[in-house]
């Protein structure tokens, strides 16, 4: 074989290859490698979509959670509320509450209802229960298998001495 026809055989069987792979790979699996490689959480989310709360509330009957997000440069915003057009879903929930020395040993249930806006009624969507320390602590953490989902105008109410609550969970879109 000549030079011009070791070329000629070299192009066609180059071509041959490359056609080959682009006709193995059809349109919706090249489109996947584009869709799918965007960056996601352990959660399946955009991290920017993510939300950490810490709130407090109120030592007698059920009142409102005031919480503060965190956001991922360390600062903080007061009173946070859901944005209207999304929902939150909450996927983790920690509670603490310190009942005092004399509270060890006692049974506490903790709950988190909603209220919608300008309603008397409360919709229980989360309850635990925990056994409190010889310091009066009870304390637990808990990753929901299905979560909540909390409304724009809806107020998260919750009871305990010394409560503290960090609610874990992401923002969507919906409108």
């Amino acid at each position: 074989m000549n030079r011009k026809e070791g070329f000629i055989v070299t192009i066609v069987v180059l071509a041959t290859f490359i056609t080959g792979m682009f006709a193995s790979a059809s349109a919706s699996q090249m489109l996947n490698v584009f869709v799918t490689n965007f960056p996601k959480t352990h959660v399946g989310q955009d991290p920017t979509s993510l939300v950490t709360l810490r709130c407090q509330g109120s030592p007698v009957i059920a009142r409102e959670l005031f919480c503060w997000r965190s956001h991922s440069d360390g600062t903080i915003s007061q009173n946070f509320t859901v944005p209207v057009g999304s929902v939150l879903v909450v996927t983790d929930v920690s509670w603490r509450i310190d009942g005092g020395r004399g509270y060890a040993g006692n049974s506490t249930i903790f709950f988190i209802q909603l209220r919608q806006h300008l309603s008397n009624h409360n919709s229980l969507v989360f309850i635990s229960y925990q056994v409190a320390d010889v310091d009066g602590v009870a304390f637990k953490d808990e990753h929901l298998t299905a979560g909540f989902v909390v409304s724009p105008g809806a107020t998260m109410m919750a009871q305990g001495s010394n409560l503290l609550v960090m609610l874990y969970g992401y923002l969507v879109n919906i409108g």
